[in-house]
């Protein structure tokens, strides 16, 4: 009887002792949440004590839910041996080592938690890069040439003699059978002038030779396997609401999905390749287009396994006055852009909690795409830029972000480039080397 009372005055303190705790939990999880929002109201946050501030707060709502809560309610809470109590405790402390070193969340919550995170670097990225452009536009203009932009009067000039603009027609396209130069791949060793040649570098990033590495880059295989069941490429768009100037606003078939379309029909009907061409908007809010497409793709490849090659289709947006023109095999065209992320910001340093183990293989895929390009294709390629982050890139080794012309672009201009780009694409994909 008396060691029956004093279980019953044992669990009493118990629910009590644990009713101050879970008022505590509650009340830290309140007080990081409230520190984070003031500091983003007065000042970017740092990008590690944003995620460790996530992080901690999940850690205390999950103990909450696992620990305490049964308790209150005198359920049997969750079995744990004093060793793993121990552990959960102090690594609670260090949520983001308990990040890094690959805790059991699912995938959509780190999903979540990551598309938070390359969502505040975005923004950082954003502000950098106005500061950048502004100081260039004042002290560089030896970009004009790289870009391939043309003044306002000569792009009137070019489309009184080339008018493209109207109703898409597929134009009948001069393919190469030959190259029409060879390259000097032993310059290009040179790092300064492979950067020169065929790179810019926005100025909130940066790289090195080691990264950009010609002969290393060069060997990656790209060549896709032979006789599988299943699409070996899916091209999708992250940003499928982006049009051209006689586009109609809202019809995905004038915008990069249409670009998407006849794309995939060359690869198909042409180069015999399977295509899944994923046609669906993820930028309803162009803002967190990436983290909404992160999901969705991941998903897409889970459940095609055959798939080694992942296009993000995507136009650029260019001052108005410019005009992004190219004239290639007769056929007047909008030139394609190559892209790539490198999880790498010069303000931030190596973004490793957003990490890109398949950085290598993209940039050998860019790279080799561009090199064929200007072999057969010159005037194609306005070259390669590279940014900070990763834009899901991440999620395949082939993968493959292209620009096709800009907003000021025809429809028309833009679909004369899929030809070409297919053509590359399947030299490349063969396993052809610059």
């Amino acid at each position: 009887m008396q060691a029956w009372v004093e279980t019953k005055k044992y669990r009493k303190r118990r629910r009590i002792g644990a009713a101050f705790i879970l008022l505590f939990c509650v009340c830290a999880a309140f007080f990081t949440g409230f520190l984070q929002l003031r500091e983003s109201g007065e000042t970017k946050t740092n990008t590690f004590a944003s995620y460790a501030g996530i992080k901690a707060r999940e850690s205390i709502y999950q103990n909450v839910i696992d620990y305490y809560m049964p308790i209150l309610s005198a359920e049997k809470p969750v079995e744990r041996t004093i060793s793993q109590l121990l552990t959960d405790a102090v690594l609670g402390c260090f949520p983001v080592y308990t990040y890094a070193a690959g805790s059991n969340r699912t995938a959509s919550t780190e999903s979540a938690f990551e598309a938070e995170l390359e969502q505040q670097l975005a923004e950082e990225l954003q502000e950098e890069n106005e500061a950048w452009h502004m100081e260039e536009k004042e002290t560089d203009s030896s970009e004009q040439d790289f870009f391939n932009q043309q003044s306002e009067e000569q792009f009137y000039a070019w489309m009184q003699g080339n008018d493209t603009a109207g109703s898409v027609e597929y134009s009948l396209f001069s393919y190469a059978t030959k190259k029409a130069q060879k390259l000097d791949l032993e310059e290009l060793t040179d790092y300064q002038t492979l950067v020169k040649k065929h790179y810019r570098i926005d100025g909130t990033t940066g790289s090195n030779s080691s990264q950009l590495n010609l002969k290393k880059l060069l060997k990656k295989n790209m060549k896709l396997t032979e006789d599988v069941e299943g699409p070996q490429i899916l091209i999708y768009h992250t940003h499928s609401l982006e049009g051209y100037r006689d586009s109609e606003e809202g019809n995905l078939d004038e915008s990069v999905v249409g670009l998407g379309d006849y794309l995939t029909e060359i690869l198909t009907q042409r180069y015999g390749f399977q295509v899944l061409h994923d046609r669906s908007t993820y930028d309803s809010d162009r803002d967190r287009a990436y983290g909404v497409a992160g999901p969705y793709l991941q998903k897409i490849l889970k459940d095609h396994p055959t798939i080694e090659v992942v296009i993000d289709l995507h136009r650029d947006g260019v001052g108005k006055d410019t005009y992004l023109l190219t004239e290639v095999n007769d056929t007047v065209m909008a030139p394609i852009m190559f892209f790539n992320g490198l999880s790498y910001t010069n303000k931030n340093g190596a973004l490793t909690s957003l990490k890109n183990p398949n950085l290598q293989t993209n940039l050998a895929f860019s790279l080799q795409m561009e090199l064929i390009a200007s072999e057969y294709y010159p005037g194609l390629s306005r070259g390669i830029y590279l940014k900070g982050l990763r834009y899901n890139m991440h999620y395949c080794p082939k993968s493959l972000l292209v620009e096709v012309g800009a907003q000021t672009n025809s429809l028309q201009e833009a679909m004369n480039a899929m030809p070409p780009l297919a053509d590359v694409l399947n030299r490349v994909l063969s396993g052809e080397k610059p």
